[in-house]
C-alpha cells in the first residue's frame, strides 16, 4: 500500500468522522490486509496506516467536540436526527449524561449510532479538552487496530477477492465504481437535505 493508499484511508476516515457516508471500517479491513501483504509490510505500511488512522478519527472528533462545547446538546441533537440507532437518540436527548466519562467515550467507538454523538456529547458535558484527546485517541486506536487487524488476519482471503474483481473487467470494476459513487453521492445529498432544513428549523 502506497503513499496514496494511507492518503486514502486518512481521507475517508476523516471524512467519516465528519458525518460523511463513507465505509471507513471496511476500508481499514482492505488497507490492513494489503499492508502485510507487502514486503515488510507490518512496519512500513500496517502501522503507518494505523497512525493515519488515528490522527483522522482523531481530527475528526475534535472538530465535533468544540462544537458541542459551543452550541451543546443542539448538535447532539442535530445529529442524532440522521440516527437509525436508538442509543444515538437517547444520547441526543442527553439520557446518559449523569453516567458519561471517559469509559462511555471509548465504548461508544463501538456502537453504530451513539459514536456519532459521542464527541459533541463530551464537549456538551464540560469533559476537559485534555481528558478528551487521551480518551479519544485510545478509542481511536483501538477501532482503528481492530479493523487493520481484521485485514491482516484475512489478508489471504481479501487477495482473493480482489484478485477476482481484477480479473472480471475494467468495465466491471468502473461500473462497480460509478454505483457506489452514485449511492453514496445519495447518501449524502439526502443528509445535506435534511440537515439543511434541521438548520433552518433550529436556528
Amino acid at each position: 500500500m502506497a503513499a496514496y493508499g494511507l492518503a486514502l484511508v486518512f481521507a475517508v476516515t476523516l471524512a467519516a468522522r465528519a458525518g460523511v457516508p463513507l465505509p471507513a471500517a471496511p476500508l481499514l479491513v482492505v488497507a490492513g490486509g494489503a499492508a502485510v501483504a507487502a514486503p515488510g509490510g507490518l512496519v512500513q505500511m500496517w502501522l503507518p496506516a494505523l497512525a493515519v488512522a488515528i490522527l483522522a478519527n482523531v481530527l475528526g472528533d475534535v472538530v465535533w467536540y468544540l462544537a458541542g462545547r459551543r452550541y451543546g446538546h443542539r448538535v447532539m441533537r442535530l445529529l442524532a436526527r440522521f440516527s437509525p440507532s436508538r442509543g444515538a437518540h437517547a444520547a441526543g436527548s442527553g439520557a446518559p449524561a449523569a453516567h458519561w466519562g471517559g469509559g462511555a467515550l471509548l465504548a461508544a467507538k463501538f456502537v453504530p449510532g451513539v459514536s456519532v454523538v459521542a464527541a459533541p456529547m463530551a464537549g456538551a458535558l464540560g469533559m476537559s479538552m485534555r481528558r478528551f484527546l487521551l480518551t479519544d485517541t485510545l478509542a481511536s486506536a483501538i477501532w482503528s487496530a481492530l479493523y487493520l487487524a481484521l485485514g491482516a488476519v484475512f489478508s489471504r482471503q481479501l487477495g482473493a477477492v480482489l484478485e477476482a474483481l481484477a480479473g472480471a473487467g475494467l468495465v466491471l470494476a468502473l461500473a462497480a465504481a460509478a454505483g457506489l459513487a452514485g449511492f453514496f453521492a445519495w447518501r449524502w445529498w439526502q443528509r445535506h437535505g435534511a440537515l439543511a432544513s434541521t438548520v433552518g428549523q433550529v436556528s
